[in-house]
């Protein structure tokens, strides 16, 4: 771990930093016999409604009645999507790792899944990083609105987002630039809004809870990448730490103002140089705990909600205890089995179903 000097960066510390997304391109040339699977689980699922199953290697996929944007068809699988393509003009597979998995057993490893598996389903395969999203989680510094002056971009826009009339977050630069986006947000509100509590894994006891964590991320693109000259996993992982210092000296910067006109010539502010100064270093948390801390995102984000059911349930069948209501509950839930023909444990597995297509 890099040790800090606190009165160089401005008080501000890091709790986390690395790759949070990466994405593969595959050029392959696909069997028939594979196309026609994937062709015949789309047609299942279209006219089921929802997804059907196929084999890919030793690995079952959902397979989507949708394609995956120009990808013809969209495989989810709890660590992540592949988009397959039988047209010459596209790679044959776009690859998504979910994040859980980057952060689970660490980037390369997550990447190798896919293209070990990919490669023995269809043969010769070339890899390349078509996305590459880097990020520093830090604490002691919450810039707000009035600060957007003090950054100096190279992209052309610079939009700042609010909730409740409090600023969330800046972005920079436009995606369809096909270059580089950043983000400044509240790592904290996006977590807890999105149920993703495995970041506090992440974070361990480097976090002070009585703070906000800030996130600054850069989105690179394939051009992008390709301007730097890289382009297979490796070539792109092992120059993470040139890139963040490139981006963070050359794309964007916050200054600390001065009487010169020209913001350019301002000083890096502390803060910034605490970004500057993120480890990058690659590591791996444990999946499960990836996967039980989603799990406990998601309970925590339903409990609310669902304590108000229960507790207007308690108030018309005349009951005010927790255990006492439950257990009246339970009662009810089995005469609605009755009523409506159908089980609880069929209503579990259909929900079971829309998990795993929401994180899909």
């Amino acid at each position: 771990m890099q040790v800090w000097n606190a009165a160089a960066t401005g008080g501000v510390r890091e709790v986390a930093s690395g790759v949070d997304a990466l994405y593969l391109s595959g050029r392959a040339v696909l069997p028939a016999e594979f196309l026609e699977r994937l062709a015949a689980a789309r047609e299942g699922a279209e006219r089921a409604g929802g997804s059907c199953r196929v084999l890919v290697g030793d690995v079952e996929f959902d397979v989507a009645p949708h394609g995956m944007g120009r990808y013809r068809y969209c495989l989810s699988h709890r660590f992540g999507q592949v988009g397959v393509s039988p047209s010459m003009h596209l790679p044959a597979f776009r690859v998504q790792p979910r994040t859980e998995l980057l952060h689970g057993i660490g980037v390369r490893d997550a990447c190798g899944v896919f293209m070990e598996l990919l490669s023995e389903e269809v043969g010769a395969c070339v890899f390349t990083v078509s996305r590459l999203d880097l990020y520093a989680d830090i604490q002691g510094w919450s810039p707000t609105g009035d600060d957007r002056h003090r950054f100096v971009c190279r992209g052309q826009t610079l939009e700042t987002y609010e909730a409740g009339g409090e600023l969330t977050g800046f972005s920079f630069g436009r995606r369809k630039t096909g270059t580089i986006v950043a983000r400044i947000y509240d790592k904290t509100r996006d977590a807890d809004r999105k149920g993703a509590d495995f970041w506090r894994d992440v974070w361990g006891d480097r976090l002070d809870p009585a703070m906000p964590v800030i996130r600054v991320e850069f989105e690179l693109s394939r051009t992008a990448l390709r301007e730097y000259g890289l382009d297979t996993l490796d070539e792109v992982l092992d120059a993470v730490p040139a890139l963040w210092s490139s981006v963070t000296s050359d794309w964007l910067t916050y200054r600390s103002p001065t009487a010169d006109k020209t913001r350019a010539r301002w000083p890096v502010a502390p803060e910034w140089l605490a970004v500057q100064r993120a480890s990058l270093a690659e590591g791996a948390f444990g999946l499960r705990r990836m996967y039980d801390g989603r799990t406990r995102g998601s309970v925590r984000a339903l409990v609310r909600p669902l304590n108000g059911w229960v507790a207007h349930y308690a108030a018309l069948i005349g009951t005010d205890d927790v255990e006492d209501t439950c257990e009246r509950l339970a009662s009810s839930l089995r005469d609605w089995e009755y009523v409506s023909r159908r089980s609880f444990a069929d209503r579990v597995a259909e929900w079971q179903a829309k998990e795993a297509a929401r994180h899909a």
